[in-house]
């Protein structure tokens, strides 16, 4: 079996191809050269599927052709943080967190309310208050922040994080860096990818 527990490939006529492998049980930070780029490889992670010129394999299986079991239970095993996948807007905080959590059965309700409750408070947040709040009544860290917590929820072996410090100010972005230690306190031995684009490190 492959020690990778993510490979990714996309080819595109006249651009350099895109090579992704991210070794189990450790962080890497990528940078993709364009937005089309982190789009495609975020959404083949995401939905556990290719489109035209990409090859995706996670924890050595090859998504292309799987059955629909396999593939679901696949997609149990993947977290992905990213602006493409928001909270549902007339849900509060918990219940964003608790129905992704219930479907995917991975936690009793009442063990997801504690790490829920644990990881707001270990990351500088008032469970309670958090918790009752709507997305239209979160500032964009508290978005992301509620998107972290339904990801750990989830406890995934394999965590991708799209577009990290994507509009959030220098404050926020420096709270929003403690989500690597968040999850690696609760899944020490899982593989971790940040997501960003090259350009990024040219920005003030």
């Amino acid at each position: 079996m492959s020690d990778a527990a993510l490979r990714y490939d996309l080819r595109r006529e006249g651009r350099a191809p895109l090579v992704v492998e991210v070794p189990g049980g450790t962080t890497q930070r990528l940078r993709v050269p364009d937005m089309e780029a982190k789009a495609r490889l975020v959404g083949a992670v995401l939905t556990t599927r290719c489109g035209a010129g990409e090859e995706l394999e996670v924890f050595g299986k090859t998504v292309r052709g799987l059955k629909r079991a396999e593939r679901a239970s696949l997609h149990d095993r993947i977290g992905v943080l990213t602006p493409a996948m928001g909270l549902i807007s007339n849900l509060n905080a918990w219940e964003n967190i608790s129905l992704q959590a219930a479907y995917h059965g991975t936690q009793p309700v009442a063990q997801i309310a504690q790490t829920a409750r644990d990881a707001l408070a270990s990351l500088g947040t008032d469970p309670q208050r958090c918790l009752s709040r709507l997305p239209d009544e979160m500032d964009p860290f508290e978005k992301k922040l509620v998107a972290f917590v339904r990801l750990l929820a989830k406890q995934p072996p394999l965590a991708v994080i799209d577009g990290l410090g994507e509009g959030l100010n220098r404050e926020q972005s420096a709270r929003a860096a403690r989500f690597e230690a968040e999850y690696r306190s609760r899944q020490p031995e899982g593989t971790l990818l940040f997501v960003d684009l090259a350009e990024e490190e040219d920005q003030p």
